[in-house]
């Protein structure tokens, strides 16, 4: 024990003047650097890093990202009008096939419309039997009345004038017979009286002078039978007679134009049901050439359509694309910071991904005046497609190649520049920190007329070969700059801020308005007393964020039905309530792939409610997948 105690000693004995002699030394090195720092710091030199202004090539280009489609597509459509919405592909020609005018497509199975044309057949025969006996009833009943006014009625006034003149006769007869009979009674009685002719004689005598009499009157009143007939026959009969018949050809004219246009109803059935078939068999338009690329669509719902043999497709539905190899072009999408520097007729390069960054010459066609439509989750930074047309382009270049596209927005041949590094801003001024002399600085305002990742375009302020700091921020001590602006107040007019409150306060009316039609199902709130989907209990509008009539939806601050409400404003353009396939194909690929997800029936048209069902079954998902808050947003 004694022997360690010892040791101990000795090892302390022997670490003091090491102790010592390091306390001195950090005492001598605090002092120096204290010395350094306070006594000495006006004599601190730097050592930066410079550069030079310099003169020569400055190029400013905008960079991203697009794809290769050829700038004259020929679109091939299913013409085909399928009765239930829908038909099936049989067979279709191989991808990346050259057709031209003429060549086959696609067929579509044509055995409806087969089926169909059998019995329009029929029908076309039914009326073309009833056009032909239309025609007939027309004839007969012209006939009728030719036959009427040639033949009965002058048979008919032929008789009676007969009869007139029969009876006329009779009458003169009638006549001479009564007056020799009238001269013979007179003459009776003269004999009678000298006693030449007895009584008997007299009395017979007598009776022949009424017999001729009543002869004279029966033949009188068939004359005048005569005469009334022939009135009535001229004056009412042939009117009457005229008047029907006339009717009868009128009617049959009518009946005719009618048979007539349902044989040409029934043949334009007949010839749209032809027509249908024709366009079963899809080919190449004449004057038409390229290379095969089959259409797809994609969809939200995981149901990706692709052209194949047994696929259905629809009517107007995009089937085949034929690029023109020879006029190519890449649709790249700017950010909304750098599209105001791009103009048609800029060059540029692409570089396509498939053919080993081949690097082909350009020119900026058309720049898009709208952004582009956003999908669902994109970011708030807006796109604008400008289209660059390449120049001879090689024929290894297929459409959906993807390509890096360089415009060039800027070129100075000879231009004063500087290193982007050289330059700090301050709020809106720029500074260099130019070395004018040994460790002698100067800050001079410049002036900036644009830039590129590595230079920036002096305007004024420096010359050529002047020195820069490189990185002058670091070295602020030595910069002399200027004090940062406040904030200045935003003036606003009496008149200015009373306009804005009376216009939120219409706002909120109508949004009152609104609320309360929808709480109590009428127009303009929604569906008649009832929650939209997701939301409070029906009718109700219980606690949990949405309007009265139904809470938002999905519980994350989704409002469901606005979602669908501004989805229908904005692709339903025509406003029938249905976005169709024309409207369809104008939206971006996003959207398109969430509304062709929604089409539930295949109809190529959806409606309202496909397109509700459809965001109830994606915000279900988005619940299931850890969705905050159930339905309504939460108590």
């Amino acid at each position: 024990m004694k022997k360690m105690n010892d040791r101990s000693v000795c090892r302390t004995g022997a670490a003091a003047p090491l102790i010592l002699i390091a306390i001195v030394a950090v005492a001598m090195i605090g002092g120096g650097l204290y010395y350094y720092l306070m006594g000495g710091a006006q004599e601190i030199k730097i050592n930066p890093i410079i550069a030079s202004a310099k003169k020569g090539e400055f190029i400013s280009q905008v960079v991203d990202q697009g794809e290769v489609q050829s700038s004259d597509n020929e679109e091939i459509r299913c013409q085909a009008r399928a009765r239930n919405g829908s038909l099936s592909v049989i067979s279709v020609v191989p991808e990346g096939t050259l057709v031209k005018g003429g060549d086959f497509l696609v067929e579509l199975d044509a055995s409806a419309f087969e089926t169909e044309l059998e019995g329009q057949k029929i029908a076309v025969a039914t009326a073309e039997t009833s056009v032909i006996q239309a025609e007939a009833d027309l004839i007969a009943s012209q006939e009728s009345l030719k036959e009427y006014n040639e033949g009965i009625y002058v048979e008919n006034l032929k008789k009676i004038e007969n009869d007139i003149a029969d009876a006329k006769s009779q009458i003169a007869t009638a006549q001479q017979d009564l007056t020799l009979a009238k001269s013979n009674l007179e003459h009776s009685r003269k004999l009678q009286g000298k006693g030449y002719a007895t009584l008997q004689q007299l009395e017979s005598m007598g009776y022949a002078v009424k017999s001729e009499e009543f002869k004279l009157q029966k033949a009188t009143n068939l004359l005048s039978l005569g005469e009334k007939q022939k009135e009535v026959l001229e004056n009412i009969t042939r009117r009457k007679e005229t008047v029907q018949l006339e009717s009868d050809i009128k009617a049959a004219v009518v009946k005719l134009r009618n048979q007539k246009a349902v044989l040409a109803t029934e043949e334009g059935q007949l010839a749209e049901i032809q027509e249908q078939i024709e366009k079963c068999d899809i080919r190449v338009p004449e004057g038409v050439q390229g290379q095969v690329v089959y259409a797809k669509e994609s969809s939200r719902s995981g149901n990706d359509w692709v052209l194949e043999e047994g696929t259905t497709v629809r009517e107007r539905q995009v089937l085949v694309r034929l690029p023109n190899p020879d006029k190519m072009e890449v649709k790249a999408l700017i950010n909304e910071q750098s599209i105001t520097r791009i103009e048609v007729g800029m060059p540029a390069t692409i570089k396509v991904d498939a053919l080993n960054s081949l690097t082909l010459k350009g020119v900026v066609t058309r720049v898009s005046q709208y952004a582009e439509q956003s999908g669902w989750m994109s970011s708030s930074i807006r796109k604008y497609a400008v289209f660059v047309s390449i120049i001879d382009p090689p024929p290894a270049l297929k459409p959906g190649m993807n390509a890096s596209v360089t415009i060039q927005v800027r070129y100075e041949e000879e231009a004063l520049t500087a290193p982007i590094q050289t330059v700090y801003g301050v709020q809106d001024q720029h500074f260099c920190l130019v070395q004018i002399g040994e460790d002698l600085y100067e800050t001079r305002r410049v002036e900036i007329d644009g830039d590129n990742s590595q230079l920036v375009l002096i305007k004024g302020g420096l010359a050529e070969g002047e020195r820069l700091v490189m990185n002058p921020g670091a070295y602020k001590e030595k910069m002399d700059l200027p004090e940062f602006k406040l904030d200045t107040k935003i003036e606003l007019t009496q008149e200015e801020s009373q306009q804005a409150k009376a216009a939120q306060e219409n706002s909120d009316s109508a949004n009152d308005r609104a609320d309360g039609q929808a709480a109590r199902g009428q127009p303009g709130g929604g569906r008649p007393g009832g929650g939209r989907p997701g939301g409070g209990q029906p009718g109700g509008g219980q606690p949990g964020g949405g309007r009265p009539g139904g809470g938002a939806a999905g519980g994350g601050g989704f409002d469901m039905s606005a979602i669908v409400d501004r989805t229908m404003e904005r692709y339903d353009t025509n406003g029938d309530g249905n976005i169709d396939a024309d409207e369809t194909a104008n939206i971006d690929a996003r959207a398109k792939d969430m509304v062709t997800g929604a089409d539930s029936n295949s109809d190529g048209s959806v409606s309202r409610a496909e397109l509700e069902k459809a965001m109830a079954a994606m915000m279900s998902r988005m619940q299931q997948g850890g969705g905050a808050g159930g339905p309504g947003g939460g108590q």
